[in-house]
């Protein structure tokens, strides 16, 4: 190989790995200002998270009176009564199987059953079936 060749290669190398060194430090920066710019949630929506979750689902009334208050903010008044809705209820530990049911009633069905499978209505069938 030349020596110009294996110059010109390594050069195109180096320049490819500083753009892309280059490219990295840009996207660093870009993510720091991100960050810098975000904004917290404030505190009055901590009792929403503490709702989705699902210790507060399987709890009783008293418990989950106890983790709504211990996120609310300061100098906010205690909830002192909560109504859950029907879905936050307790969860059972487990449900019964439920039969299956059939939601059609067949005693109207338009198709008979044909008992002798011999009898071929198409014609076309009856061709095929004797080059087989």
């Amino acid at each position: 190989m030349n020596v110009v060749t294996v110059l010109s290669s390594s050069v195109g190398i180096n320049l490819i790995g500083g753009g892309l060194i280059l490219v990295g430090i840009i996207l660093l920066g870009v993510t720091l200002s991100f960050w810098k710019a975000a904004v917290e949630d404030p505190e009055v929506l901590a009792p929403l998270e503490v709702m989705a979750d699902r210790r507060f689902a399987r709890a009783d009334d008293t418990h989950r009176l106890a983790l709504l208050n211990s996120v609310r903010p300061e100098g906010a008044d205690p909830v002192v009564h909560h109504v859950s809705p029907a879905m936050l209820a307790r969860e059972p530990i487990s449900e019964p199987k439920r039969p299956y049911r059939d939601p059609f009633n067949h005693a109207d069905d338009s198709v008979d059953v044909v008992e002798n499978t011999a009898v071929i209505i198409d014609p076309l069938l009856n061709i095929n079936q004797e080059k087989y």
